[in-house]
């Protein structure tokens, strides 16, 4: 039975997708050393994609703490300002270098205008 218990958690821990915030690394970058991944959404009028070197430049947020991130491929398809998104890759300086870049379908969570954004339903959102 613990055999069996050993594989469903296996299964389990390899399917969820753990993140700190952007405030959260600012708080503590020496706890972030090498690979993390980085969840936010995508800054308002911070997009810029050359179509010719395949580079992709935008700044994630938790409207607390902001980075620019740098990635080298197409956009995803649902990729946009204002939409929630995790990046997988470290930081380089105070740039996050991405290798991969994921969406966050649902777009249950939305700031009303000229509120905060709250960083617990951030996060709860993103996962």
């Amino acid at each position: 039975m613990s055999v069996a218990g050993f594989f469903t958690y296996q299964a389990l821990a390899g399917s969820l997708v753990y993140f700190i915030l952007p405030s959260e690394y600012a708080a503590e970058p020496e706890r972030y050393d090498g690979r993390i991944r980085l969840g936010g959404i995508v800054e308002a009028n911070s997009i810029a994609f050359n179509d010719e070197s395949l580079e992709l430049g935008f700044r994630v947020t938790d409207g607390v703490q902001a980075y620019p991130v740098r990635y080298s491929g197409a956009p995803p398809e649902l990729f946009k300002a204002d939409t929630g998104v995790v990046v997988v890759g470290n930081f380089q300086d105070s740039t996050f270098v991405s290798s991969e870049v994921l969406i966050k379908h649902s777009e249950e969570y939305r700031p009303a205008a000229g509120e905060q954004i709250n960083l617990q339903d951030l996060k709860n959102a993103l996962e």
